[in-house]
């Protein structure tokens, strides 16, 4: 018999007003068209709030760039975006560019007023010199500070095995000057998007949003310590929320932006997002109410930066697209419920 659940009623109403009757049965199919349609329909962009501003950058590359990490520096930012030489239009169709067919990775600075100063190509080439099957181009670095050098953790693939990995590069200049590819704690084939925390003078991984798990490390090149409830058998778990952001200083705890598990629609991916407050040992205190930023489809968070009247995000849109977005205290005020951490 064909798997079926009853339907909300209240949703049908919605949906089909007076065409909806007392009892609707659906396949699992049919509510998560429903529940898409409902998502893409009624959640807000943050874009459009008062408030809210867009930081243009001005820069060009053979391709697009995206999925753009910033880091506050003592001369103002410095800044990573990977580039493809895979194009991606309306988030589902990909061309491959023949004329610049290397995918790299940028490292840009840029002054106080967050305009780019200069910017050149990731060298990244030490990865490759030990032969052991991990490849460039990194894929979505995460800046962080530790201890005032720049680090930053990100995705690396080895081919061979079928396998992507975390990794962890000191950046010195345009240049990668140490490495770790961190083992998977379960073990995993593939691990991507864990966010990095400085905290109590200690390095902190978080490994998942929801169940919380946090991994620490004594350094970005010491071994990955797990906590004693840390579930280290693998296991098919549903992560509803994926890692975005890093942590910043927030209401007497910290804030981040994460995303949601991807949800098709209408032949492509769209994600949600939400601000995330912690208390000041790293609980969860609250995951706020879902937006987009400015498109229904690919937008994936990188990092946050702590302003005097807000935060500024960077983004990626559709895998083609840097930003940065000013957010004013007022406007997260109004998708987080909770008004102070004790």
């Amino acid at each position: 018999m064909k798997s079926a659940f009853r339907i909300d009623h209240i949703l049908l109403r919605i949906l089909f007003g007076r065409r909806w009757r007392e009892k609707v049965w659906a396949s699992k199919a049919d509510v998560a068209r429903l529940q898409a349609h409902i998502t893409a329909t009624t959640t807000p962009f943050l874009i459009n709030l008062d408030g809210v501003e867009r930081i243009k950058l001005s820069w060009s590359t053979p391709n697009p760039a995206y999925n753009p990490s910033l880091l506050k520096t003592p001369s103002g930012y410095l800044m990573t975006a990977r580039s493809s030489a895979v194009h991606v239009f309306n988030d589902r169709v990909c061309v491959t560019n023949p004329d610049a067919p290397k995918d790299v990775n940028y490292v840009m600075w840029l002054d106080a007023q967050l305009n780019i100063i200069k910017y050149d190509i990731l060298d990244e080439s030490l990865l490759s010199k030990d032969a052991s099957g991990w490849t460039s181009a990194l894929e979505d670095i995460r800046l962080f500070d530790w201890k005032g050098e720049v680090w930053g953790i990100a995705a690396i693939g080895n081919r061979a095995a079928g396998a992507i990995g975390q990794v962890m590069v000191q950046l010195d200049g345009h240049r990668i000057t140490q490495y770790q590819v961190l083992p998977s704690p379960r073990g995993q084939k593939v691990e991507k998007n864990w966010i990095p925390v400085t905290h109590a003078s200690q390095l902190k991984l978080i490994y998942s949003v929801e169940p919380l798990q946090i991994l620490s490390m004594r350094a970005p090149m010491e071994p990955i310590r797990l906590p004693d409830n840390f579930d280290s058998v693998a296991a098919e778990v549903s992560y509803p929320y994926r890692g975005g952001s890093n942590l910043v200083p927030y209401a007497n705890g910290y804030l981040a932006v994460v995303h949601s598990a991807p949800i098709a629609y209408q032949g492509a991916r769209m994600y949600t997002h939400h601000f995330v407050l912690f208390n000041p040992d790293l609980q969860i205190i609250e995951i706020g109410r879902p937006f987009f930023i400015e498109h229904i489809g690919i937008e994936i968070v990188m990092s946050m930066v702590l302003q005097d009247d807000g935060v500024i995000i960077s983004y990626g849109v559709g895998d083609r697209l840097c930003r940065l977005l000013k957010i004013p205290h007022t406007v997260i005020d109004r998708l987080i419920s909770c008004e102070s951490i004790i």
